[in-house]
């Protein structure tokens, strides 16, 4: 069965006029960073936070772009769990990649305006709105319906 997406396909190549990349390395290179992203999210997706054939198959991704690149993406764009945990830091090793030491206490700083700034959303008050009316119990029911018959 064919479905007709011309449209949204057109959307979606229009919108990449808007990228402005200049050259094949700035787009691999942006592309990098958001698969740095998506390891990130398949990492939370994953079972108990864990590994899974999605975080291996994105590390795969990152790894063939890393080697063609020739380089790392610097860590300063990469999410900081992924400093934090170390597996920016170990992928690039263990690829022979050389990369930037990223520095621990910027990241910690930027975790603490992180946690600071959740506390601050967190400790606002929350507007309830009840859009379901109470409804109260039909007691013209017959109670003896609902029993089991013999």
């Amino acid at each position: 069965m064919s479905t007709d997406r011309t449209a949204e396909l057109q959307t979606a190549i229009d919108s990449a006029d808007h990228e402005g990349f200049t050259s094949l390395e700035e787009a691999a290179a942006d592309e990098l960073m958001r698969l740095w992203g998506d390891l990130h999210e398949a990492m939370c997706a994953a079972r108990n936070g864990c590994w899974s054939v999605g975080c291996e198959n994105t590390a795969h991704r990152i790894a063939v772009l890393t080697r063609a690149l020739g380089k790392a993406t610097p860590w300063q764009e990469v999410q900081i769990e992924l400093l934090e945990t170390g597996i920016y830091q170990v992928f690039h090793d263990l690829a022979g990649v050389p990369y930037e030491e990223p520095d621990m206490d910027v990241i910690a700083r930027m975790r603490a305006e992180r946690e600071a700034s959740l506390a601050q959303i967190r400790a606002r008050p929350r507007m309830t709105v009840n859009v379901y009316p109470r409804m109260e119990p039909d007691r013209s029911i017959n109670p003896d319906w609902f029993r089991r018959r013999p």
